[in-house]
């Protein structure tokens, strides 16, 4: 245990099941009180002896009664759950069942118990809403036999199977891999399989290293609206995907100036239009909800309106006049003062976004 400082007022321990695994017993959380986590963990143990979420109980049990002893101590002991299909809603459920506990107890210090890194992903949770003096962290012993080696990738490859946050990583990308290899060998499309599948991983990573997935998740149970709006934007971008394919094979793959400006102007309609249904329908849901933030989309809207014509303009003009380098380009672009209206059109949007930002603050 780490960092406990001096002597609180009022103390309470917290066991945190990030991914809910006790929510299979059918338990609602927060559980507050010695006795009821004692009865939960007897039960959780008969269920599920062999998960480390067992050991955050009995460790947090334990650990109360320790603290029990010292009477300078004031403790209370509760049991928090999150939720095991999003980290994202788990954040949520925990701090709204921390402001219950918090308002129980009136506990102003606690002590965290976990038993993973990814547990300590709700820290920053709890520590915005108690001070939190200390962290209990859970490490299970195993022997180092080839037997219990054995047992333990059978328990890994028991989670793998049956928890959707690890199976649709270690199943659910596999799998999407395997069946475009099979089509694409099926089709004699050979020379696609390497880059459609490094497409598929990059895609990937970056969706889940950005966090898209969660805000597709969440944007998807937003409203219907959002969900037509989001079904248009992926026809739209998967059709500039394909443009784009289209495009680069009429010329060769090139890279000249010529061919990089029809690869932008044949592409970026369908780019655009992947944007404006995403935008458009928050834009909706915001003026049914009469929200005063409906001005922030109409921005957006007005920025992608700009780009369009100014990219259309810097498009006509190389393919007119048919530059050959880069600095023909940039002799072209100051000859017909488009960057100068560029500026013009940052200084304007900047300009006015914040005199609506300032009336959006004052407003609220």
């Amino acid at each position: 245990m780490e960092n406990i400082m001096s002597s609180p007022t009022k103390l309470v321990v917290i066991a945190v099941d990030f991914d809910n695994d006790i929510g299979k017993l059918g338990i609602n959380t927060p559980v507050l009180g010695y006795d009821n986590i004692l009865k939960i963990a007897n039960e959780y143990a008969l269920t599920a002896p062999q998960d480390s979420d067992l050991n955050v109980l009995f460790t947090a049990l334990k650990l109360y009664r320790d603290l029990k002893k010292d009477e300078s101590y004031s403790v209370e002991i509760v049991l928090v759950a999150g939720d095991e299909n999003s980290s994202s809603r788990a954040g949520i459920k925990i701090s709204r069942e921390l402001d219950k506990v918090i308002e129980v107890t009136k506990a102003n210090n606690a002590i965290v118990v976990v038993d993973s890194v990814e547990d300590e992903k709700v820290l920053p949770v709890i520590q915005s809403k108690v001070n939190v003096v200390g962290v209990e962290r859970v490490v299970v012993e195993q022997l180092r036999g080839v037997e219990e080696t054995y047992v333990l990738l059978g328990r890994y490859l028991r989670k793998v199977l049956e928890e959707r946050r690890f199976s649709k990583i270690f199943l659910g990308l596999p799998g999407l891999i395997i069946l475009t290899y099979s089509l694409l060998l099926t089709m004699n499309l050979v020379t696609y399989i390497t880059p459609t599948i490094s497409i598929i991983i990059a895609a990937f990573l970056i969706f889940k290293g950005f966090g898209l997935d969660e805000f597709v998740s969440r944007w998807w149970r937003l409203s219907p609206i959002t969900r037509i709006s989001l079904i248009l934007s992926t026809i739209s971008t998967a059709m500039t995907v394909i443009i784009l394919y289209i495009t680069l094979a009429s010329r060769n793959f090139s890279s000249d100036i010529m061919s990089i400006t029809l690869y932008i102007s044949n592409t970026i309609p369908f780019l655009l239009l992947s944007l404006i249904p995403l935008i458009g329908g928050r834009l909706t849901l915001r003026i049914l909800r009469r929200s005063i933030r409906v001005w922030r989309d109409l921005i957006t809207l007005t920025v992608i309106i700009m780009l369009y014509g100014l990219i259309t303009r810097i498009s006509e003009l190389i393919i007119t006049t048919k530059p050959t380098d880069i600095q023909q380009v940039l002799l072209l672009l100051n000859e017909y003062k488009i960057t100068n209206i560029f500026f013009i059109y940052v200084i304007i949007i900047m300009t006015v976004s914040a005199v609506l930002y300032v009336i959006e603050r004052t407003a609220t």
